[in-house]
């Protein structure tokens, strides 16, 4: 078992590590989990969770896990693990020396708007199809301005707003970067950037941790 040097985690707790089944496991120890859960220690616990990933981004191959992960001993973690090391073994393995990065749309028109507040079926219609067109649009942007840099593109809509992960070599995030503020804006878009990540989204993970 190793810390990683100025690594503080959740709860302010050393990030510590264990080798298990040809993976290595990363986590902080907290004394009262249930302070994950709810409320503003659980706001600030995740912000610390995401802290971490990003610089562990920056070092190492990891799959990220959702926030809150809570195992109750060592073993747990073996168990959890065991059946299942091949599968992220092979995930890692694909994943090698790569991040990802998110990029989140949200419309300027839409925050004006009332949800609540009925619409006919045509003008349903209508908002869909100009909503469709621009995530076309945009999506058709990201992907010319990023060509050789980015390796794959997912994405997926949420209820106000359209989100787009990015996953490309963790030597090209400057590339990338650049390469994203060369494009410019789009009229009426906001496009909120955050990164880099574990490429987490392109692993199809089930389980809750942090494996590299």
């Amino acid at each position: 078992m190793e810390s990683l040097s100025n690594f503080t985690g959740v709860s302010e707790q050393r990030v510590i590590a264990r080798d298990s089944e040809e993976l290595r496991v990363y986590w902080s120890e907290v004394a009262n989990p249930e302070v994950l859960l709810e409320g503003a220690s659980h706001k600030l616990a995740r912000l610390k969770y995401q802290q971490v990933l990003r610089e562990m981004a920056t070092r190492i191959t990891a799959i990220a896990f959702p926030f809150p992960a809570l195992v109750a001993d060592l073993e747990a973690v073996d168990g959890l693990l065991g059946s299942e090391s091949g599968y992220y073994l092979q995930v890692l393995a694909r994943l090698d020396g790569t991040i990802q990065y998110e990029l989140t749309a949200t419309w300027a028109e839409e925050d004006r708007s009332d949800l609540a507040t009925p619409v006919s079926g045509k003008e349903f219609q209508k908002r869909r199809a100009e909503s469709e067109a621009r995530i076309a649009a945009i999506d058709a942007k990201l992907r010319d301005v990023t060509v050789g840099i980015v390796r794959q593109w997912r994405s997926r809509q949420e209820r106000r707003k359209h989100r787009w992960f990015a996953l490309l070599a963790s030597d090209d995030r400057d590339r990338f970067v650049a390469a994203l503020r060369g494009a410019g804006p789009s009229e009426g878009v906001r496009l909120r950037l955050s990164g880099p990540w574990p490429p987490s989204e392109f692993a199809n993970v089930r389980e809750a941790s942090v494996l590299t």
